[in-house]
Formats: structure tokens, C-alpha cells, sequence
């Protein structure tokens, strides 16, 4: 994990908009390409909202110095995005797009809690050697 800035360092704020940019890029290339929905510059708008949101929490904690939750939060996200991307091409009679849509979140949501729980224990084991009776 040596490609990420150090905790409470000034580079996290660069890497905010590039990672919301990316996964904003990502999703409207399965909305709008991929599914070939008609444009909607509300649908747009609301995307962005999401990938910033999405970037901001997992930034913010990379920011703390929480950097499995950063890695772990990316490995859902990935995963997520490349199954809502798997579904897209299965044939669920017009769900592919929520079907894909709610593995994306499930598996972001996944990787973010699962990062928490790492972080959470890792911290915990220190904290014990350190404080060791």
C-alpha cells in the first residue's frame, strides 16, 4: 500500500475528485452505453452525487489513516461494478439493470463494512500488544 498517501496528508484531497471521477465514469458507461438508456442529464447529475459520496467516505477514512478500509472499500467497489457490469449482458427480462445496480451496492457496501472490521481488529490486536499487562 505504498501508492497511498500517508494519514492526514494533503494528496488525499487530489485523490477524492480522481476517485469520484472514475467511479462516475464507470457507472454512466454502464447506464448510458452499456444498458443503452436514452441521456438524462438528471440521471447524470445523480450519478456524480453518488460517486462523490462514495469517494468522499472512502477518501475521508484513507484521510484518517484507516487504509484497509480504503483498500478494501475499492475491492468491493471493483467487484461490484464488474458483476453490475456481468449483468448488464445476462438475459432477467429487464432486471439486469436493478439486478446489477443493487450487486453494486451490496458488494461496495460489503467491501467497506469488511474493511471496517479489519481495520477495527488490526487496531485492536495493537492496542493489546502495546498494552500488554
Amino acid at each position: 500500500m505504498n501508492f497511498l498517501p500517508p494519514a492526514r496528508n494533503s494528496r488525499w484531497f487530489a485523490w477524492y475528485p480522481g476517485y469520484a471521477l472514475i467511479v462516475w465514469l464507470l457507472l454512466v458507461l454502464h447506464r448510458f452505453v452499456l444498458l443503452g438508456s436514452p441521456f438524462s442529464l438528471t440521471l447524470l447529475v445523480r450519478w456524480a452525487v453518488l460517486a462523490l459520496v462514495f469517494s468522499g467516505i472512502i477518501s475521508c477514512f484513507g484521510w484518517l489513516g484507516a487504509r484497509l478500509v480504503w483498500m478494501f472499500s475499492t475491492a468491493g467497489l471493483v467487484l461490484g461494478i464488474i458483476l453490475m457490469y456481468i449483468y448488464t449482458y445476462r438475459d432477467m427480462s429487464g432486471w439486469e439493470d436493478l439486478a446489477g445496480f443493487l450487486t453494486f451496492a451490496l458488494f461496495t457496501a460489503g467491501g467497506f463494512v469488511l474493511g471496517l472490521i479489519v481495520e477495527a481488529v488490526l487496531r485492536l490486536v495493537r492496542y493489546l500488544r502495546k498494552h500488554r499487562v
